[in-house]
């Protein structure tokens, strides 16, 4: 008899345990689930309004151009560029005279570069002016890492690309490529952040029809035999019109086809090839995705956006109605703008934020802070956050 209960005392404690065994990983689902519906409520989570958190006058003539460097800015005119803040408070000034400046920002370094001039100033992280110039007029310019400078100049033969050190006070001019006139017309080009590389699109006329030749030159030992030329590639049914560097081993392309990715400076091959018949309205990249605007050809959704990670792989994909003029990939945020609209994608396709701004909008700018922009009107520059 004293066995019997003891079997059924067992039998019960071991149920008991299964049970609450069973109600724990139970409650663990729920609460899980619950935090993933939190979460995702959370990121999805749409916004149609903001509260302006600062505002600052801005302390120019709205001939200005600016760029977002952190949470403060870069102001450039034809006369000079300086960093300021969101009160417009000046951090740092240079002072220039060009016809038609062009800024470009990589690491602590600042290149302007006077396009169809023959100057250009660069600024370190201490906003020491250094000025370079050259013999022949400037058509496009990329700056590196450490600081290097690539030009594409312009001679009344063939162009060239030119790669400087202008710290150097002995010799600037480190390397000299000539461009092939066989390669056709050059029409861009790009410094890797490195600056051991350099990658640039022509166009030529082939049977009498456009094409592009993309060639890849690399400083290293590897190019020192050979032009530094160390691969080229035709893309005869598309053409190749920008290239931006997204790490030191690895560029896109961008065509009026599609884009393509090429990994491996020293050996390049291409890894992405990306084709699309639409018309192509936008494109954007950032260090981990990549996406296009395309024109449907509807009136009511006029426009398709698909994104695609590093590998090639289609994240997203998704229509949208809204009409822009800028549109910029933030991270993980797709920050879009007209004269009195902007908005924010989530990678995903969620319409996160979407406003309309009746003083105007000039600029649209993402803080490092959660939920909180920068929005620029003619006069002011307002620091924002979502509601």
């Amino acid at each position: 008899m004293s066995e019997e209960i003891n079997t059924s005392e067992l039998k019960k404690s071991i149920w008991h345990n299964r049970m609450f065994i069973v109600i724990c990983i139970a409650s663990v689902i729920v609460a899980v689930g619950i935090f993933i519906l939190l979460v995702n409520g959370y990121i999805n989570k749409r916004y149609t309004g903001y509260e302006v958190l600062k505002e600052g006058q801005r302390q120019d003539a709205g001939a200005e151009k600016y760029l977002t460097c952190g949470d403060n800015f870069v102001k450039y005119s034809k006369d000079g560029i300086s960093g300021v803040d969101i009160n417009g408070k000046t951090l740092w000034t240079g002072s220039y005279e060009m016809s038609n400046p062009v800024v470009v920002m990589q690491g602590q370094y600042i290149l302007v570069a006077d396009i169809g001039g023959k100057d250009a100033v660069i600024y370190n992280g201490k906003h020491e002016a250094t000025e370079l110039s050259v013999d022949y007029e400037i058509k496009q310019a990329d700056v590196s890492g450490q600081g290097l400078v690539a030009l594409l100049l312009e001679d009344t033969s063939s162009d060239m690309i030119n790669i400087y050190n202008p710290y150097d006070v002995s010799s600037k001019l480190l390397v000299k490529i000539p461009t092939n006139v066989d390669d056709g017309y050059t029409v861009c080009m790009a410094i890797s952040p490195d600056g051991t590389s350099v990658v640039a699109s022509y166009i030529c006329i082939v049977e009498g029809n456009a094409e592009s030749r993309v060639v890849f030159y690399n400083f290293s030992d590897v190019g020192k035999n050979s032009d530094c030329i160390v691969g080229a590639k035709n893309y005869q049914k598309a053409l190749v019109t920008d290239a931006h560097f997204l790490s030191d081993d690895q560029v896109v392309l961008f065509s009026d086809r599609g884009f393509y990715v090429w990994k491996g400076m020293k050996q390049p091959k291409q890894i992405i090839q990306k084709k699309v018949r639409q018309n192509i309205k936008s494109v954007f990249y950032g260090k981990d995705n990549i996406g296009m605007v395309l024109e449907t050809g509807k009136k009511k959704i006029p426009y398709r956006m698909e994104i695609y990670n590093l590998k090639g792989t289609k994240i997203s994909s998704f229509d949208f109605a809204e009409d822009y003029n800028d549109i910029t990939l933030f991270g993980n945020e797709i920050l879009f703008r007209s004269a009195k609209e902007c908005g924010i994608f989530r990678l995903n396709g969620v319409l996160r934020f979407h406003a309309t701004v009746e003083e105007g909008i000039d600029y649209f700018f993402r803080s490092s802070k959660r939920n909180r922009y920068y929005l620029f009107n003619d006069t002011a520059i307002q620091e924002i956050k979502l509601r």
